[in-house]
């Protein structure tokens, strides 16, 4: 195993990176291997790959998240668990694509996301925000011999901001086009949107449910783990009852931008008259209800953040981009402006996350900053993330 000093590393003007993602449906971590150059904002994707979380370990994810008490032995081997389970699956990618594990320079690690507090709670005699993302980075960066940036989302907290989203400074570098106002949607667990102006003015913001809540019903109704190109969907009708109900969810009232935790996100489908309604209907039509729920989620908050500009392309990454149905019900909201997938951006539409960390990590390298603070309400900019050496 060879790796490079930090003082070479920090020589190196181009660097081969690693990104590592894993969402809050907690169903794989995803990894892109980067060719990154962030002095001249550039990144170019050279292979990637999903590998999956095994039932048990997704399944212990999310009962961990969603439990209101947690065990600390559970959360600390959880943590621990997931930094091997990361190293396994990046030695794992580099037998499958040949790639000597002493050609990665630099990873960047997102963690698994277990809590996010965006809004301040009373904790003793002050009021904190904060979040926590597990996946021990030690662990990665000591079996795999490479410097490895992780807890990117503590930094921008630390200053006052939200913590979330990070992705839009790595989406200003790759789908900013001069003369155009290009609005990037990302649709994992949960949505979020990038809006960049032709002005050069970038406004971002969670939206609300991505695939998280239809993927809960799925498992519910049908033991599947979601529902594939938005099949069942597309064979239901909306509700329009339920989708008002749906709309009038705490979430749909905040003033933009916000960020969300996929636990607040999930309760709404605890609201007494949400699943009381939702049970009466059919799978098919309790999906294409979620669905348009999502799509009219993302169009309001894409105006909002437009302020009165018109949009020249909307730019779709994340899982939600494979779910037909959904994509038909935002092209449907979106009419007279292009939908696009990121592919056509010379990004990959699975991994655009997975390559903002692997971007962001090359900022922290070089001590430049990764947050915007208009986009996650910080009082400053920041350099982001912990450096764990080899």
């Amino acid at each position: 195993m060879k790796s490079l000093s930090l003082e070479s590393l920090l020589r190196k003007e181009t660097r081969m990176t690693l990104g590592l993602m894993s969402g809050t449906s907690a169903d794989g971590l995803d990894i892109a291997y980067c060719e990154v150059n962030a002095h001249k904002r550039s990144l170019k994707n050279l292979a990637s790959a999903t590998i999956s979380y095994p039932v048990p370990l997704q399944e212990t994810v999310l009962k961990i998240a969603r439990d209101a008490s947690v065990n600390l032995s559970e959360l600390i081997g959880l943590s621990y668990y997931l930094g091997h389970f990361y190293a396994d699956a990046i030695e794992q990618f580099c037998r499958e694509h040949d790639l000597p594990t002493d050609k990665i320079d630099l990873i960047g690690s997102h963690g698994q996301t277990i809590a996010h507090l965006s809004m301040p709670i009373q904790f003793l005699d002050r009021k904190v925000c904060g979040t926590l993302q597990i996946g021990e980075a030690e662990v990665i960066a000591k079996r795999l011999g490479a410097v490895t940036i992780s807890d990117f989302r503590s930094g921008d907290i630390a200053v006052g901001g939200s913590g979330a989203p990070l992705a839009p400074i790595y989406h200003q570098a790759i789908f900013a086009r001069e003369g155009e106002t290009n609005v990037a949607v990302n649709i994992g667990g949960i949505a979020n949107i990038t809006v960049l102006k032709s002005n050069g003015e970038c406004v971002a913001s969670d939206t609300g449910p991505g695939n998280c809540l239809l993927d809960t019903v799925v498992r519910q109704r049908t033991g599947k783990h979601f529902d594939a190109d938005g099949a069942l969907a597309s064979s239901g009708a909306i509700d329009a009852k339920l989708l008002d109900e749906l709309l009038r969810a705490e979430i749909f009232q905040r003033r933009l931008p916000v960020s969300h935790d996929r636990g607040e996100v999930l309760r709404i489908l605890e609201y007494q008259t949400v699943a009381s309604q939702l049970a009466n209907l059919d799978t098919q039509s309790a999906l294409a209800t979620l669905s348009e729920m999502t799509a009219l989620s993302i169009k309001h908050a894409t105006e909002h953040l437009l302020d009165g500009a018109r949009a020249t392309s909307v730019i779709v990454c994340g899982g939600g981009a494979h779910n037909r149905f959904l994509m038909s019900r935002l092209r449907h909201h979106c009419e007279g402006v292009k939908v696009e997938s990121a592919d056509a951006f010379s990004s990959n539409v699975d991994f655009v996350e997975a390559e903002a960390f692997a971007y962001l990590a090359n900022l922290t390298l070089n001590s430049q900053t990764g947050n915007l603070a208009q986009v996650t309400g910080a009082s400053r900019t920041a350099i982001l993330g912990k450096i764990s050496m080899p």
